[in-house]
């Protein structure tokens, strides 16, 4: 297995990919000031989204076709779901934002032989994962 999101399960049979990218951000607030630097306040995480560029070669044995229907209904249903990766590192809890594809070496019949895809995810905060932060005043 190389990443699960929910329960579809990406791997070579499925759906492949060779490389991971992440960007994570965080919010700050900007206060102009005179003859200085503008004065920046931590307002929290910002975005945390997750590329994942794929390869269906299917007449190679890598990914079916079906696996793209199959995420697009997950993404149909507008719900979030837990990313995983192989060693069991937890990502956290992710919605399909979109899902690209490029169709090419077409058959003679338009059916094609190879499809790359990008597939990027978005972070959402989810009780079911989230540990509660503690107040240190408290």
């Amino acid at each position: 297995m190389l990443m699960a999101l929910g329960q579809f399960v990406f791997q070579t049979d499925t759906l492949s990919f060779g490389e991971i990218q992440r960007q994570r951000a965080w919010n700050y607030a900007s206060n102009a000031v005179a003859k200085g630097r503008a004065a920046l306040q931590y307002l929290g995480a910002g975005s945390d989204t997750v590329t994942l560029p794929c390869l269906i070669y299917q007449e190679h044995g890598f990914g079916q076709r079906q696996s793209i229907d199959d995420l697009v209904q997950m993404a149909d249903a507008g719900v979030g779901y837990t990313l995983l990766d192989g060693s069991g590192d937890l990502f956290g809890v992710y919605v399909i934002d979109s899902i690209d594809e490029t169709r090419s070496v077409l058959m003679f019949n338009g059916v094609p032989r190879k499809i790359d895809l990008s597939i990027k995810l978005t972070r959402v905060d989810d009780s079911r994962i989230e540990r509660p932060r503690t107040d240190a005043s408290a």
